[in-house]
């Protein structure tokens, strides 16, 4: 009953379990996530759990028995390392180039950056032909201090672990660089008129109200390191040094699919844990607050006599990180031979010629297109049917389905490759594109998940209900009122899937076979088998690929989605 003079309060709408489309149609995304997701992760963890048809550990016991349990302590603290690294890093740029008064900081943000749009074995390679024995930073230093052999090479678990910092790095420098641009700075200031000096400020005041991100960042640094395979495989193998990642990897090819799958599950119980870590942080954000009510728009730190040096400092690493392995990558490709003179009668153009002529990378390339396009368009239609179901029908069980479409975040790519081997090999996919498409949506299917899920959230329930009310079922009201305006969230998601399928390595070298490589298969056993110069050649197209299509995914989504 309405009290006169009161406009009743709109009410939710009921959802029928019979007859409902959006119920049908939540049923068949159940059904399909069911058989994608919940099916092949089951495997892994059944198939690590059984020996000769019999319930036993014996498979983890062989996983960490002394001659396997030195992957598992690598990967730990390689990775652990290589966190500590990105933190530092991270931090100390990200301060630099928010809070100070350092030049050119503008342009040394989009080369911070670079290094992350860079697939992790490109870097690799880059690295390799910079600090390789032919390298073109070490040569030169060997020939000035007149020695044959350095005493350390880029082909050890140390290169391993500087070029896995060098590209998770941004991670830190994203989550510190976002904190330090929302905090309230009212206690610096109140710090600084007390008489504080900017390091006792620093150290004190902002480096605490910062914590949070920092340790973020640096759990995601971690967790990205200990699911790489493509830096440890190109420069971890050739010193034997080993992580679970290639210990996997290795394990299938023998084959021991037995301790193949005991070893990815010690995979996840990393990574989860991991998360976990990353979410308990993120909950202790309350007591580290930063943003106001108001706002403020802090004096950047002034250097004073340290300007000039801090800049030259920050440049160099810049350019040392972003420019050098991408020169090196260019220079290679245009070389006569690997450690020709760099001189122009060295330089030659015919491996672009032969790589553009090679049929195999024509198929690569194709079956590249062919598997990212549609990766990103079933992920997305399979993430749009569970976020409605969720964000707006509220369909009870929406949210589980919610949850286990999210469970791969947390899952590194080489068990997905495991688990979608075990689950479809059997029946005739093995070899295919289809297993590989598989691997990618189960893969991917979190970023259209959230993607939609944060834009069907800003729909508010008045336009639906105007649509009920004007006589609009509910297909009728999603396609003429919802679907337009979650367009450019759909785009975003089908952008966030498309672009690291397209240059992924992990799920495709476990999964691909003659004639359903990948451009990333093709480059990683063109540089695994010595030729360095074509590799490279098709590194350096691909690479001019992905730059432009991100340069393009900014300007063409920048006004819709914000960045």
């Amino acid at each position: 009953m309405t009290v006169p003079g009161q406009v009743a309060a709109p009410l939710a709408p009921r959802v029928r379990l019979c007859g409902d489309p959006r119920v049908t149609g939540m049923l068949a995304a159940a059904v399909l996530l069911a058989a994608i997701v919940v099916y092949p992760l089951a495997l892994v963890l059944v198939r690590s759990l059984k020996v000769d048809g019999a319930w036993s550990l014996a498979t983890y016991a062989r996983a960490v028995s002394p001659d396997n349990l030195r992957p598992l302590w690598n990967t730990v603290w390689a990775a652990t390392l290589t966190s500590v690294l990105a933190m530092v890093a991270g931090t100390m740029l990200a301060f630099l180039l928010v809070r100070t008064d350092l030049p050119g900081r503008q342009g040394m943000r989009t080369l911070v950056i670079l290094p992350y749009a860079v697939p992790p074995f490109f870097g690799a390679i880059a690295w390799a032909q910079l600090l390789g024995p032919q390298g073109y930073l070490l040569r030169p230093v060997l020939n000035l201090l007149g020695i044959d052999q350095a005493p350390w090479t880029i082909y050890s678990p140390g290169g391993v672990v500087m070029v896995m910092a060098i590209h998770f790095f941004p991670f830190v420098f994203l989550t510190v660089a976002g904190a330090l641009q929302r905090m309230d700075v009212s206690l610096e200031e109140a710090a600084r008129t007390s008489g504080a000096g900017s390091l006792q400020v620093m150290r004190q005041i902002t480096i605490p109200l910062v914590a949070p991100a920092i340790l973020a960042g640096g759990v995601l640094a971690f967790m990205g390191a200990v699911a790489n395979f493509g830096i440890p495989a190109l420069l971890g193998l050739r010193a034997r040094f080993f992580v679970l990642t290639t210990s996997i990897y290795a394990a299938l090819n023998v084959p021991d699919f037995n301790l193949a799958t005991a070893m990815s599950m010690l995979l996840v119980v990393i990574s989860v844990g991991a998360l976990g870590l990353q979410r308990w942080i993120q909950r202790g954000e309350g007591r580290f607050a930063v943003i106001a009510g108001k706002a403020i728009h802090p004096q950047p730190l002034r250097l004073d006599v340290w300007r000039w040096p801090a800049f030259a400092l920050a440049a160099g690493f810049c350019m040392v990180i972003a420019v050098l392995p991408i020169a090196a990558l260019v220079v290679t490709s245009f070389l006569r031979y690997y450690g020709a003179p760099l001189e122009l009668a060295s330089l030659t153009t015919r491996h672009y010629k032969y790589i553009l002529g090679l049929e195999q990378v024509r198929r690569a390339a194709a079956n590249t297109v062919i598997l990212a396009s549609a990766a990103a368009t079933l992920c997305m239609g399979l993430g749009t049917a569970i976020s409605y179901a969720h964000a707006r029908a509220k369909i009870p069980g929406s949210g589980m389905l919610d949850a286990i479409g999210t469970l791969p975040y947390a899952i590194p790519h080489t068990v997905i490759a495991i688990a979608v081997l075990l689950a479809w090999a059997r029946v005739g996919l093995y070899g295919t594109l289809t297993i590989i498409l598989l691997a990618y949506i189960l893969a991917y299917l979190p970023f259209s998940l959230r993607t939609t899920s944060a834009t069907l959230q800003q729909i508010h329930d008045s336009l639906e209900e105007a649509g009920r009310v004007s006589g609009a079922g509910p297909l009728q009201t999603f396609r003429d009122i919802v679907l337009p305006l979650v367009k450019p969230g759909m785009l975003a998601g089908w952008i966030l899937v498309f672009m690291p399928a397209s240059r992924e390595l992990t799920m495709s070298i476990l999964l691909f076979s003659l004639r359903t490589e990948t451009i990333g298969v093709t480059i990683f056993n063109m540089q695994d088998a010595g030729y360095t110069q074509i590799a490279a050649a098709l590194s350096v197209i691909v690479l001019v690929v992905i730059l432009a299509g991100n340069l393009l995914i900014r300007r063409v989504t920048r006004g819709q989605l914000g960045f």
